[in-house]
């Protein structure tokens, strides 16, 4: 009798996780998003990279269609790898760039802030996620606004249902009779989500760059 408790004790011991292994995360994301700050004010790229790689393995957002609410907020750009031209430097320029998001809406403001409300630019994405570590744009507008005529401008995007029309008659024609994939048309724009916590976010869009935003 005394042996039979004795190994049940010490089998549902063994099957108990150890709670070291669930600290490590929480213990490595602080030093880790600490160190990711410092490079990305020093421009030190080969480090910035590294620290998102190894960011990206203790990422606690594994479901972005579940916690897309966690988006919400506002964000600045701490580094990007995107062109000067899609994206001014701020620290070379003085432009200061954003991010507004409506997560409930389904929304991203992009803001390229030379001097608002007289000069900049304000980009309308709709965002929807479609896998767990994605989410599909939808560019719909873009507003520049300049001290000069035109001080407003706007430019719309053709609308989804247009586009996907076009892609669908494209597909009829020359696909080869493939079948419609409508969550790969979503997906033509795109980020991937590789770390998302409280006030930290680094994704890489569907050109390949890659972005560290921190919460405002």
């Amino acid at each position: 009798m005394l042996v039979n408790t004795i190994i049940l004790f010490a089998s549902s011991f063994l099957l108990i996780p150890s709670p070291s292994h669930a600290l490590i995360p929480y213990l490595q994301r602080p030093y880790l998003k600490a160190q990711l700050r410092k490079a990305c004010d020093r421009k030190e790229e080969a480090e910035i990279f590294r620290l998102a790689g190894e960011l990206q393995t203790v990422n606690p957002t594994t479901d972005i269609i579940k916690d897309f609410d966690r988006l919400d907020g506002d964000w600045k750009l701490d580094f990007t790898t995107a062109p000067a031209g899609e994206v001014p430097d701020e620290g070379a320029t003085g432009v200061k760039t954003y991010q507004t998001i409506d997560a409930a809406g389904g929304l991203i403001y992009n803001v390229i802030d030379r001097g608002l409300p007289e000069q900049g630019l304000r980009i309308e994405i709709g965002a929807e996620p479609t896998r767990k570590d994605r989410v599909a744009l939808d560019f719909r507008t873009i507003e520049a606004l300049s001290e000069t005529f035109p001080k407003r401008f706007v430019f719309r995007f053709p609308p989804r249902k247009l586009v996907r029309a076009a892609f669908v008659a494209g597909n009829v024609l020359f696909g080869g009779g493939e079948p419609w994939d409508e969550r790969k048309f979503k997906e033509i724009g795109h980020f991937d989500v590789l770390f998302l916590d409280e006030d930290l976010r680094i994704q890489r869009n569907s050109e390949g760059n890659l972005f560290i935003n921190s919460r405002i």
